[in-house]
């Protein structure tokens, strides 16, 4: 059964609600790459000796899709450069390499399935697709997984429109990225241990944090 969409724009918040499937991608050291699954969004099975959850071995991607308002047309931007960086950002953690283009291809189908979402009447102005690649390894020690699985989920997002002022609390005594660490790749464990200082940030009525690095802008959080 599909999910009911909504109706009314203020009740679409980012993160909360999401469309009504999702990709799982299974590989494992004996069988290699099982074929991507499109299946209704929901729960997925986890050992609890995963050693994603041990050791932090999860990388991640965001992609936005669009609606073409001129033709209707399903799209997106930069996705093989962002596929790429997914991909990158997946053998730093020593997991295994995907085929990139198999990954769009699925992901077309994933959002074309999907377009509903975006029925053109201003109430979701896109689709954010997040990807994660995560060793579901169920047995413990530092080592490269045997067993991994990629998911794709969508929620939609709804921009709020006119001019606002955005306001930003530098970073001095906290460093995102640097020189040879892991800040430029997409690994989850990235943001847990600067959320403080997002916190703190948004305590005090700002909007992001802007990371620096003795003096030159790096980037901000979002």
């Amino acid at each position: 059964m599909l999910k009911e969409k909504p109706t009314d724009s203020n009740l679409v918040r980012f993160g909360e609600g999401f469309t009504d499937h999702m990709i799982t991608i299974d590989w494992s050291s004996q069988g290699g790459w099982k074929h991507p699954e499109i299946l209704p969004y929901g729960p997925i099975e986890l050992q609890t000796s995963a050693t994603a959850l041990h050791y932090g071995m999860s990388a991640y991607m965001s992609l936005g899709v669009y609606e073409n308002a001129k033709t209707s047309k399903i799209q997106s931007f930069r996705t093989m450069e962002l596929l790429d960086h997914f991909l990158e950002s997946t053998t730093h953690l020593d997991m295994p390499a995907f085929d990139t283009q198999e990954l769009c291809n699925t992901i077309q189908k994933f959002a074309l399935l999907e377009k509903g979402w975006l029925d053109g009447n201003g109430l979701t102005d896109h689709l954010f697709l997040r990807m994660n690649h995560f060793s579901t390894d169920k047995t413990l020690g530092v080592r490269s997984p045997a067993e991994t699985k990629i998911i794709v989920i969508a929620t939609p997002v709804v921009e709020k429109k006119g001019k606002k002022q955005f306001s930003l609390k530098c970073s001095t005594d906290v460093k995102k990225n640097w020189p040879l660490g892991h800040g430029k790749f997409r690994i989850s464990g990235n943001f847990g241990p600067i959320l403080p200082t997002i916190t703190d940030a948004r305590d005090n009525g700002f909007d992001d944090v802007l990371w620096l690095l003795d003096d030159y802008v790096k980037e901000m959080s979002n």
